[in-house]
């Protein structure tokens, strides 16, 4: 008798809390860039807020600044964290660290602008990851990515066109018959929403 798999109910998309080049505006991309004063305390209190979320696992992009939230997330929580290299930042190329407005103006959109990771090849990585994670998982899983990698997984399932991610923010999407629902999306600790 096989075993039937059955997909996470809940999936919390978290943003990082915040750096020095999101501070200033400029493309991070795959820049290692460490959570500023304002991050940590984005983290910590990310990681208070989904203290008492029975967590079945975090997974996390491979940037320290994605890696630090999620410790913070999966140490109050008391779950595993793993990371996958498919949640990493969008591959902002030769760009990365710049003003993102300056390239904006320069070429009209991120996705015009030469040497940027093409949008069906980030979607691509992500959606895999997203299958991957929730059709191995039955309980609550947290992803703590990066704002183009949670804009673009909330796009793909259907549950919001490409929404503002500011730092240390988070969503909720849960499975409902064959698709998934937002819940909460765009929240930060704070705001009254809870997990």
């Amino acid at each position: 008798m096989s075993e039937t798999v059955v997909p996470t109910p809940d999936l919390y998309l978290v943003r990082h809390g915040r750096t020095t080049l999101n501070a200033r505006g400029a493309l991070r991309g795959r820049l290692d860039v460490p959570l500023d004063d304002v991050g940590r305390l984005q983290a910590a209190r990310l990681g208070e807020l989904f203290a008492a979320v029975p967590l079945q696992l975090v997974v996390t992009s491979p940037l320290g600044r994605a890696c630090e939230t999620a410790r913070c997330i999966a140490d109050a929580a008391g779950a595993p964290l793993r990371e996958d290299v498919r949640l990493v930042d969008r591959d902002y190329g030769r760009w990365s660290g710049r003003p993102e407005d300056d390239v904006v103006g320069r070429y009209g959109s991120l996705n015009e602008t030469p040497h940027i990771e093409p949008t069906s090849r980030l979607a691509g990585r992500v959606r895999a990851a997203f299958e991957e994670w929730t059709m191995q998982l039955s309980g609550p899983l947290v992803f703590v990515a990066h704002d183009a990698v949670n804009q673009t997984l909330l796009a793909l399932i259907g549950v919001a066109d490409p929404i503002a991610q500011p730092p240390g923010c988070w969503n909720l999407v849960s499975a409902e018959g064959n698709g998934w629902v937002g819940r909460v999306v765009g929240a930060v600790p704070g705001d009254g929403a809870v997990p």
